[in-house]
Parts: structure tokens; C-alpha cells; sequence
């Protein structure tokens, strides 16, 4: 069964278009939410972050937006450091 991705990031910011390139490498299957290409979207991204302080907490401390972000079957959510993240788990 194929996992549910949806990445928020922008395609103004080099961390989202390096994590793009990685799936699309590897891949994988994503949605992806430009969080700039709308008030919407910014809505929904602020609203995930929002209701996951303990995820986003570092980004938020370090003055960070928190992108990009992976969300895996609407329930794990990767950070900005996906680097470690196994991307061969999300096939």
C-alpha cells in the first residue's frame, strides 16, 4: 500500500527544491504544498505547525518557518532535517 506524502515547502527555498530533487530521485510519490502560492495554503501549513508544537519547536526557536516538512499518512511529520530520513521507507 503506497503512503499518503504531502511536502510544504516553497520553491523559493533551497531545502524544499534539494528534498523535491531527492524524491522525485527516489521515486516517490508526493503532493506538494507551495505555502507561497497562496493565503490557503499558508493557512494550512501554519495550521499543522501550529497544532504540533513539539515538532516544530526547534525551527520556531531558532526563528525558523519550519520547511520543509514531510507529512507521512497525515500523521508523522518531518522537519527541515530530512537528511537522516530513510526515504526508501516512504516507496
Amino acid at each position: 500500500m503506497s503512503k499518503k506524502i504531502i511536502l510544504y515547502g516553497s520553491t523559493q527555498c533551497p531545502d524544499c527544491v534539494k528534498t523535491k530533487e531527492a524524491l522525485d530521485k527516489e521515486g516517490i510519490h508526493y503532493g506538494f504544498v507551495d505555502i507561497l502560492a497562496g493565503l490557503g495554503h499558508l493557512k494550512k501549513f501554519l495550521n499543522l505547525r501550529d497544532q504540533n508544537p513539539q515538532v516544530f519547536g526547534e525551527a520556531a526557536a531558532g526563528g525558523k518557518i519550519g520547511i520543509p516538512t514531510l507529512v507521512v499518512d497525515d500523521r508523522d511529520i518531518y522537519v527541515k532535517d530530512l537528511e537522516g530520513l530513510d526515504l526508501s521507507r516512504l516507496k
